[in-house]
């Protein structure tokens, strides 16, 4: 779940370098927001 969004979200910015680890902790925290509120 969390590479998938990650590779969404490097997708949505084009794939620009530099931004790999900042886009999987974003996924990380929203999809562990996701689980706690389910």
């Amino acid at each position: 779940m969390i590479a998938q969004m990650a590779y969404f979200r490097a997708e949505k910015r084009g794939f620009e370098p530099g931004g790999e680890q900042q886009d999987w902790l974003e996924s990380e925290k929203l999809i562990d927001k996701m689980l706690s509120d389910a």
